[in-house]
């Protein structure tokens, strides 16, 4: 299976980072292909809301030459995607955000039909009282089965709370080991 982990936390060894890693290597254990998009390594602009790309029908049409047509390209060849980010501001961080508003090119395509998706989030709270908002919208945009805008499987939504905890390592872990085991 072709895995396509995208991390969109700002600190490349952070705590997301970690836990991203600790599932990455589960997969890779098992013969899985798994590559990994930074976002920050990427200039990835935000969405012009032109609708230029719903003129295309079998690749995601948008006009901007920045770099999010190569990870454009890394999804439509996996078969899972992981989106990783720690909460800021009870959403996805400001690096990641350009990249899943674009997937809007995607939404007049076959081109994520069938594909599963998975959301990592780390945050420092509850997970009650601040997660829930990033986590709708993941579901709304990414749950094809259930009225999401796209024809992806929604895979699962993982949540590592209290990442400022001495025992956030241990916890990060069960959760990957939880994501393995969901989503092989």
């Amino acid at each position: 299976m072709k895995i396509l982990t995208i991390m969109g936390s700002p600190k490349k060894n952070g705590k997301t980072a970690a836990t991203l890693m600790l599932f990455e290597e589960n997969m890779l254990a098992q013969g899985n292909d798994v590559e990994r998009v930074n976002v920050t390594d990427y200039k990835i602009n935000g969405c012009l809301g032109c609708y230029a790309c719903m003129a295309k029908k079998e690749e995601p049409g948008c006009i901007q030459k920045d770099d999010a047509q190569s990870v454009f390209d890394k999804m439509a060849a996996a078969d899972t995607i992981v989106i990783a980010s720690p909460l800021y501001s009870f959403d996805l961080t400001a690096q990641l955000k350009p990249l899943v508003d674009r997937c809007i090119s995607f939404s007049n395509t076959t081109i994520l039909n069938g594909k599963h998706m998975a959301l990592l989030i780390t945050c420092a709270g509850q997970v009650e009282n601040n997660t829930n908002l990033v986590q709708e919208f993941f579901r709304m945009a990414f749950d094809g089965e259930n009225g999401g805008m796209f024809h992806t499987k929604l895979a699962g939504r993982y949540v590592v709370p209290y990442s400022d905890s001495p025992d956030f390592m241990e916890r990060a872990k069960k959760t990957a080991d939880t994501m393995f085991n969901e989503l092989v």
